[in-house]
């Protein structure tokens, strides 16, 4: 490989990661906001009565919302658990300066969806039992998961194995 090439090659790779991340930090950011245009928007529908009637009755209510309510921590947890796991098991089978930044990218968007997943149970959990309040618990899990997704300068510089 000519000297040259093998700098273009690096330095190529640098912008794309400089470009992804910007795409991740932006799609991350977005995602966030929309917990917050959801909850506006089940809330509204609740209170102008643009919802049907309450499906789960007073007994159910309960065990369904603190089940879905266990289930999106768990799943944020598990899905923090197998980004630690897949994240430093790959390292030490490529060189530093060979690791593409588009793994980065899919760690953050698979992470960013996950974070999804409390969100949208929370939802149906509204037009389900017609309580627009109980969102607020499953918007929290959900932050809470787009913190863990949210790239990190640091980490994108150590995997890649220099500064961008």
């Amino acid at each position: 490989m000519i000297p040259g090439e093998k700098r273009r090659k690096t330095m190529d790779r640098m912008e794309m990661a400089k470009k992804l991340y910007t795409q991740a930090q932006r799609m991350t950011i977005g995602m966030a906001a929309s917990v917050v245009a959801y909850g506006a928007i089940g809330y509204y529908l609740v209170q102008m009565g643009k919802v049907g009637p309450a499906i789960l009755n007073a007994q159910t209510y309960p065990l369904v919302k603190y089940g879905a309510l266990g289930v999106s921590i768990l799943g944020i947890f598990a899905m923090w658990q197998l980004d630690r796991r897949m994240f430093n098991a790959f390292p030490a089978q490529i060189p530093d300066t060979e690791r593409p930044p588009q793994r980065l990218f899919v760690r953050t968007v698979l992470m960013s969806a996950g974070a999804e997943l409390p969100l949208l149970l929370g939802m149906v959990l509204v037009f389900l039992g017609r309580q627009a309040l109980d969102f607020i618990p499953f918007a929290i899990v959900s932050l809470t998961g787009f913190s863990l997704a949210f790239p990190r300068k640091q980490q994108w510089s150590n995997w890649l194995g220099a500064d961008f």
